[in-house]
């Protein structure tokens, strides 16, 4: 038996009461997972605008209008009347900020970065900060973390709750680096931070007493969460909200930890796999064992998905014992998991009468 099947998955009830506490968010699918978070600590140096002033948006405006001369910048602005000192600090300040440069001997005229400025009207400010970042850990499906953007820290999970981290579960600081070199699109599909501007990692010319603070830490531990699939947009896309569990009592946080819009698949692409017809199998089986029901009537249904239902067509022998013994399946209360590994799809069970066309 592997570490994910021994570790305890959620039962019919829990289930069942998830799927109510949640039925406002109009759900039309729910999963319940057993990730391995990546939590990354990193130095980045992020980027802040800093409002122009009137006095220097005007200055780059003058001088983005004149054909650059030789002696430099003072000598575009003459006709302005402003005391040379003054001036002569104001262009300082404009060239000190990258914002002008010299182009040639005496020429001198915007940089490409005070076009842009004068455009936007504000200029980026670099600073470096300590930053917490989430990767989902996809070795199992033999893909590289992903980035998931968290509202908060996952609730602490017992011992015993998850199996140990598997020895390829590693970070590369790489996986980062990348996410700061992807695109403005990209970066707002997954919600990444778009004021980090890169990765502060220690340097052999910086002192050790200073350099410690720039090392990477990766601390990896488990995130137990249910995935729900709403219900689609007009343009026929939908959301997928995660929700945080605590394991002890299987407690539900009615308040979603993460929203996966477009591009879900690629954060958790377990979620878009249908469990094989062994799987559904299996995992009816597995609910009808503890409940004394024959092998052979079990076997002998046949199964069909319908959304979040699993249309389950059974003998009216089979029915019959489940409405003796008031069986939450029958009041469409029963609910069951299914699939293989980390991620499991949860179905509603709707009984249905085994026909003879059906069963051949």
């Amino acid at each position: 038996m592997s570490a994910a099947s021994a570790a305890p998955w959620p039962g019919s009830r829990v289930l069942l009461g998830w799927w109510r506490e949640l039925l406002d968010r109009q759900p039309q699918q729910l999963w319940f997972s057993r990730l391995l978070l990546h939590r990354v600590e990193a130095s980045v140096r992020v980027m802040r605008a800093r409002s122009l002033d009137a006095w220097q948006r005007g200055l780059l405006r003058i001088l983005s209008t004149r054909v650059p001369c030789a002696g430099g910048p003072e000598q575009h602005l003459t006709d302005l009347q402003m005391d040379r000192q003054v001036l002569a600090q104001f262009v300082r300040e404009l060239t000190d900020a990258g914002l002008l440069h010299r182009n040639g001997a005496d020429h001198w005229d915007l940089s490409s970065m005070g076009r842009h400025v004068l455009e936007t009207g504000s200029l980026p400010i670099p600073s470096e900060e300590r930053r917490t970042l989430y990767f989902v850990d996809n070795s199992p499906l033999n893909r590289p973390p992903h980035f998931l953007d968290l509202r908060r820290p996952p609730p602490p999970v017992a011992a015993g709750s998850l199996s140990a981290a598997p020895a390829n579960a590693r970070f590369d600081v790489a996986n980062l680096e990348q996410c700061i070199h992807q695109s403005a699109e990209w970066k707002t599909r997954y919600h990444f931070p778009g004021d980090i501007d890169a990765v502060l990692l220690p340097r052999a010319d910086v002192p050790e007493a200073s350099n410690w603070q720039r090392v990477v830490l990766d601390s990896v531990g488990p995130l137990l969460m249910v995935l729900l699939r709403t219900m689609p947009t007009s343009a026929g896309k939908s959301t997928v909200l995660g929700f945080a569990v605590r394991a002890e009592g299987w407690t539900l946080e009615t308040e979603p930890i993460s929203t996966l819009a477009e591009g879900w698949e690629d954060v958790l692409p377990d979620l878009a796999a249908e469990p094989s017809p062994d799987a559904w199998q299996h995992a009816w089986q597995a609910w009808c064992q503890p409940r004394g029901l024959p092998r052979a009537e079990v076997e002998s249904c046949r199964l069909e998905r319908s959304g979040h239902r699993l249309l389950v067509y059974a003998p009216p022998p089979l029915i019959e014992r489940l409405r003796t013994t008031r069986s939450d399946a029958i009041k469409h209360e029963a609910w069951l998991l299914a699939g293989d590994g980390r991620t499991r799809l949860a179905v509603q069970i709707e009984l249905q009468p085994l026909t003879a066309n059906l069963a051949r």
